[in-house]
């Protein structure tokens, strides 16, 4: 009986570790790339059906194409999320944690170069204005609203 129970104890604890455990980064929907941290951006769809990618960039892309109801950021400098249309961001700055290094290995293991990167020039949204300003002058970059991103469509 007592080595049923520890079997049952211990299956258990293997199961909760693996349940804690199974949710990996998110995918990004655009370029397959994981979850930038600190960088993620949504995009709800008309349907209501919301679409994960790692940057803002991928989500203005892809909301370029679709009927968006709403476009949800994540505030580099805290890690929340919040309306994306409040949001300052900081455009082109030496700060780019989505983009790939520039040699890549293809299908046939063959080295690649990388010509063009979604992700690139960076975007990186801030709920604070100041947040953003003090960024922009640690990491360069142009500062940009919301309106003006979606105005250059």
């Amino acid at each position: 009986m007592a080595i049923t129970t520890r079997c049952a104890l211990l299956l258990g604890l293997c199961w909760l570790m693996l349940t804690g455990c199974a949710r990996g980064p998110q995918t990004c929907a655009v370029c397959d790339r994981d979850e930038c941290t600190g960088m993620g951006f949504r995009v709800t769809l008309e349907s209501g059906k919301t679409i994960t990618t790692c940057c803002p960039r991928c989500g203005l892309h892809y909301g370029a194409s679709q009927k968006v109801r709403a476009y949800g950021a994540t505030d580099f400098s805290t890690g929340q999320s919040f309306d994306a249309a409040a949001a300052t961001f900081v455009s082109g700055s030496d700060v780019h944690p989505c983009s790939r290094p520039g040699a890549m290995r293809d299908a046939q293991g063959c080295c690649a170069m990388t010509t063009y990167d979604r992700c690139l020039p960076s975007l990186v949204a801030f709920r604070e204005r100041e947040a953003a300003v003090a960024f922009q002058k640690k990491h360069g970059g142009e500062l940009i609203t919301f309106a003006e991103l979606v105005s250059k469509k």
